[in-house]
């Protein structure tokens, strides 16, 4: 389990997530931390999410591997937004459903990292996987279905979203195919870093961090949302095609300040303390 604390955002004065290990804060900054999902209760758990034990761990399901599901997770309370770094691990799994549109294999819909300043308490439907209609907003997508009507380049790609508007237009802009698939059962991982005037985010399967982002965009979050706070968190659904949905791991640091170690670092770390203890 992992724990982070501050004592400086009122709002999150205890940022007590699923962990043992107590992240160092100062006073300007605070970091959300899970190791795993053991504990959700500063996070608010929309439709069809919840937690369930898996050969990960506790993990936090945004949506099982059934049709018609919608599902999201958000920090009960805003926190600053207007630059941060976040890094999170997950894993989708059981793909099935029917081919169809501009797919080639089933399972759907994919991911949505958020920024919304909305409400904690709020998701959209399977199509838009969970993030369609949330505005204002940003939403970084992995998407795992092909929609022709959306302007998908492919059933498997990144994208960068504004106001819960997954179609893309013409040309599929601030959009970058992926390959191998998301929901191919292993886990993957993904770093969103916003320095206040350029998102860039990165993904892959090793858990180590790119130099070079696989995808940017300019935008000006605070003028978007009309406010520097936003909830964070993720969104999932699922049409005629499926998937379990889980996040194993999540950092959320309320700064500019992207997060380079790999999780089998964090793992180390982990057992080394977890030793400790019972000596």
């Amino acid at each position: 389990m992992w724990k982070t604390t501050t004592m400086l955002r009122p709002r999150w004065h205890h940022l007590a997530a699923a962990s043992c290990l107590v992240a160092a804060t100062t006073a300007q900054a605070a970091t959300i931390k899970f190791g795993d999902f053991s504990d959700t209760s500063l996070l608010t758990l929309n439709g069809s999410a919840a937690t369930t034990t898996t050969a990960d761990g506790t993990v936090l399901r945004l949506t099982p591997a059934s049709g018609g599901q919608s599902g999201s997770a958000f920090s009960s309370a805003t926190i600053n937004a207007s630059n941060f770094s976040t890094f999170f691990s997950f894993r989708i799994t059981d793909p099935g459903g029917t081919i169809f549109d501009c797919n080639s294999e089933p399972g759907a819909d994919g991911i949505v990292f958020v920024a919304q300043a909305v409400s904690s308490s709020i998701g959209g439907s399977g199509l838009g996987i969970g993030y369609s209609g949330i505005s204002p907003s940003v939403g970084v997508e992995l998407d795992t279905w092909c929609n022709a009507s959306n302007n998908d380049p492919s059933s498997n790609h990144l994208g960068i979203d504004l106001n819960g508007v997954v179609n893309h237009g013409p040309g599929s802009p601030f959009t970058a195919n992926v390959s191998p698939n998301f929901d191919d059962g292993n886990i993957w991982y993904t770093w969103i870093d916003y320095d206040g005037a350029t998102m860039e985010v990165r993904a892959n399967q090793t858990g180590n961090r790119p130099l070079l982002p696989t995808l940017t965009r300019d935008l000006d979050l605070s003028s978007l949302l009309g406010q520097d706070t936003a909830y964070v968190g993720f969104t999932s659904g699922t049409g005629l095609d499926w998937g379990n949905h889980d996040i194993l791991t999540w950092e959320y640091r309320d700064r500019f300040d992207p997060i380079p170690a790999p999780p089998a670092a964090l793992l180390l770390l982990t057992g080394l303390l977890g030793l400790w203890r019972r000596r």
